[in-house]
């Protein structure tokens, strides 16, 4: 089909390390048509990045959906195995303005999966720490940490794999220790004001 064809084009121009505002004009010219027809199949730009971040993720880097922040270390370690398989894109989609773009959407998703995973694990923190639990687990779990550690470090996805089973294992270990003692300093404060409420009733 020819919108499959367009979305295709995108995402190989996308794929060149040299891409970042990529033209419709290039679009039209990599799928083999006029450029007024990418028009008649997406009103817009930024629904052709939507079409594009939709097929990415279904069929190069594929959500994995997870119900525990205890299962993103493993979780992290086979999508680094899938930016291998397209190291180009993966770098694209990190760094250039149209790769951020097409992220934009699956990302908003990601990160609502973060936040109701860690939801169990920081009841009794305050919004604040919330907020940054939340914020360094989807940080942690991103393409963002991965390009940074393979091009700052020169890591393999092994290594990069395991440095974040450290600091996500790290973090989790805090989170649930921080919320056990926000949860006792709850306790704490809500006896005294019990036994003085049994103190007047007895008087």
């Amino acid at each position: 089909m020819t919108r499959q064809r367009i979305v295709a084009a995108f995402v190989e121009a996308l794929e060149d390390e040299a891409a970042d505002d990529i033209s419709m004009a290039a679009v039209a010219k990599r799928a083999k048509v006029a450029e007024r027809t990418i028009y008649r199949h997406f009103k817009s730009r930024a629904e052709l990045f939507a079409a594009a971040g939709e097929w990415i993720e279904n069929n190069v880097f594929s959500y994995i959906p997870f119900t525990s922040p205890d299962e993103l270390p493993e979780i992290f370690r086979k999508l680094c195995k899938r930016f291998d398989r397209h190291p180009h894109l993966a770098r694209a989609i990190a760094m250039t303005r149209a790769g951020r773009r097409v992220r934009a959407g699956f990302r908003r998703h990601l990160i609502e999966q973060h936040r109701k995973a860690m939801a169990p694990l920081v009841r009794h923190l305050p919004a604040k720490e919330v907020r940054q639990a939340e914020a360094l687990a989807s940080y942690l779990n991103n393409v963002l940490a991965w390009n940074a550690m393979r091009e700052d470090f020169g890591m393999s996805s092994a290594e990069i794999a395991d440095a974040i089973e450290w600091a996500l294992t790290t973090l989790l270990k805090d989170v649930r220790r921080r919320d056990a003692a926000a949860a006792a300093r709850g306790k704490a404060v809500k006896s005294p004001r019990k036994r003085t409420a049994a103190a007047k009733v007895s008087a």
